[in-house]
């Protein structure tokens, strides 16, 4: 029984196993895994029992806490490579999506779900808070936003795991016609993560946007960004100044650490941040990863 899906337990606080020692900081990543799939074979990507475990192994090499993931299954997939022996996996309450479509690039294959979640180091204490549905709008497509709120040294931080429209990277396709629709979409989401941004503010909460924006925010005159983050009431980009060293493919983010409040200033260990190249011939995005301190 889904008790979040029935409102029987709309926050619920996990302390599992002996209190985590933080050494004062909170590694936190974000990590696009482009359709892990919860069988062997399955979905657009057909990863079999190798791959699994090469995406376990970089798990462990990034040395994170808490990782925001993207494009997940379900939490059996992510427990594929997150081991239940360590890890507590939180996914958004969005209703699984029926395998109809066809994959671009495996015509044989059919789309699994993509969803968005957390996977949190047993031990460390968190709340979950309600999942950001208004991004999904009335396209059952389109992803929730997953919240969670980490609580350890004294301190909080919330975090919001997310995963936008694609299709309106940047300039060259504001600028298509074609687009239009695409660019809307974004924009209605990027206004729900804004009043997302606002109720923290309010609440003068420590806060980090982590995820999948499908946009690249570093790029002069970003009107996403600039929506976002404005003079009066600043957020920090936290892969800005920062030279794209991921995928040979590409040549800008697309995946963000975006910090506001106390996680912009005192709590963001500066010269922390970190970015976790793609590892061909495994297709999953750059994992990108920053630390906070959680101590008072």
């Amino acid at each position: 029984m889904n008790l979040f899906r029935f409102g029987l337990l709309p926050m619920l606080i996990l302390s599992l196993a002996p209190a985590v020692v933080f050494a004062d900081e909170l590694h936190v990543a974000a990590w696009n895994l482009e359709h892990l799939d919860d069988t062997d074979g399955e979905g657009c990507v057909g990863r079999e029992g190798a791959d699994y475990a090469a995406l376990t192994e970089r798990v462990e090499a990034q040395e994170a806490d808490v990782i925001a993931f993207q494009e997940v299954e379900n939490a059996a997939a992510a427990h594929r490579i997150f081991p239940e022996s360590d890890w507590h996996v939180e996914m958004s309450g969005r209703p699984t999506m029926k395998r109809t479509r066809a994959c671009w690039d495996r015509p044989e294959a059919t789309l699994g779900h993509l969803g968005t979640g957390f996977a949190i180091r047993k031990g460390i204490t968190y709340r979950r808070n309600e999942d950001l549905k208004a991004l999904g709008g009335d396209d059952a497509f389109q992803r929730w936003g997953t919240d969670i709120t980490i609580m350890a040294g004294g301190g909080e931080l919330r975090l919001l795991s997310i995963h936008l429209k694609s299709g309106c990277w940047g300039e060259r396709q504001d600028r298509d016609d074609r687009r239009k629709a695409t660019c809307a979409t974004l924009r209605d989401q990027i206004m729900h993560v804004k009043g997302w941004v606002d109720a923290r503010r309010s609440e003068d909460a420590a806060f980090v946007i982590l995820g999948d924006f499908n946009r690249r925010l570093t790029l002069p005159g970003d009107w996403v960004w600039e929506l976002l983050s404005s003079p009066a009431a600043p957020l920090r980009l936290l892969t800005a100044g920062v030279a794209y060293d991921c995928d040979p493919r590409f040549s800008e983010h697309i995946d963000h650490l975006v910090a506001g409040g106390a996680a912009a200033g005192v709590m963001l260990v500066e010269g922390s941040f970190r970015q976790w190249p793609y590892q061909p011939p495994h297709p999953d995005h750059c994992a990108v990863s920053s630390a906070f301190r959680m101590g008072r």
